[in-house]
């Protein structure tokens, strides 16, 4: 995840103030009537998984249970980063990019490892934070060689508005068609814009993958390993990324994904 300006699309930005708060998606009638089936039954007869994160935490954020339960079911994990998040803090001297490189790097491996992926599962592009819609075509030349048939990649929502996750998918969408691999996507940003009073659901497709306890105390684990992100009361410090109202969207015992 990474904060994103108005100066990065022609659109009104949809990620501004705080958002939909937690209390409100808990009280979402169409939310709540999403078809819901158990994580291991979404990941059934899947050979291998590979998520594709726009940044560092947004893996652990959108589907952290499903990695963690496809672990505990013997199913092999890949995690494609494709930026470090470098530029989450542009303002702040306490955080230059090349220490954010370099701290969201190892906050990435001790997440995953939580959630049970080893180091040498995960890849890093460093296609450069905020730059993905840019440098799309290239993204779409290094995901081709990681993917392979029969896959399923998990990836950002097309429509999660952010420009790095819209610009993720559909790198993934090209790359995966190219080698009949399987692609569904998860909301992030959507959790902050989205309306938890549609008469419909917006989400179309969309499912709850239902986690266990367990499932649901590796994410928690994991999230709390991207010490970059979270709250700092330290004088001089930036606003986070990942404060508390935040976090509270993703502390369900289910996470939501689209094909």
């Amino acid at each position: 995840m990474a904060a994103v300006s108005a100066v990065e699309s022609q659109d009104p930005p949809k990620i501004a103030g705080e958002g939909t708060p937690e209390s409100a998606w808990r009280r979402s009638a169409w939310l709540a009537a999403l078809p819901a089936l158990p994580a291991r039954d979404w990941l059934a007869g899947v050979t291998r998984l590979v998520v594709v994160s726009p940044h560092p935490d947004d893996e652990a954020l959108g589907c952290g249970g499903l990695i963690a339960t496809a672990r505990a079911l013997g199913t092999p994990v890949r995690v494609v980063s494709v930026t470090d998040g470098e530029a989450c803090y542009p303002d702040a001297p306490a955080w230059p990019p090349a220490r954010l490189r370099t701290a969201r790097r190892q906050e990435l491996e001790r997440a995953l490892a939580c959630l049970g992926v080893d180091a040498d599962a995960i890849d890093t592009l460093d296609i450069g934070d905020g730059r993905v819609a840019e440098r799309e075509d290239a993204l779409v030349d290094a995901l081709a060689p990681l993917l392979r048939a029969g896959d399923r990649v998990l990836t950002t929502w097309r429509s999660d508005g952010h420009p790095d996750h819209e610009a993720t998918a559909r790198a993934v969408e090209r790359a995966a068609a190219g080698c009949a691999a399987s692609v569904a996507q998860f909301p992030v940003w959507a959790w902050h814009w989205l309306s938890p009073d549609a008469p419909a659901a917006p989400l179309p497709g969309a499912q709850r993958c239902v986690l266990t306890p367990a499932a649901c105390r590796a994410k928690a684990a994991a999230l709390a390993c991207f010490v970059s992100q979270l709250q700092d009361d330290a004088p001089g410090m930036p606003a986070p990324i990942l404060p508390p109202h935040v976090l509270a969207r993703f502390d369900r015992d289910f996470e939501v994904v689209l094909p």
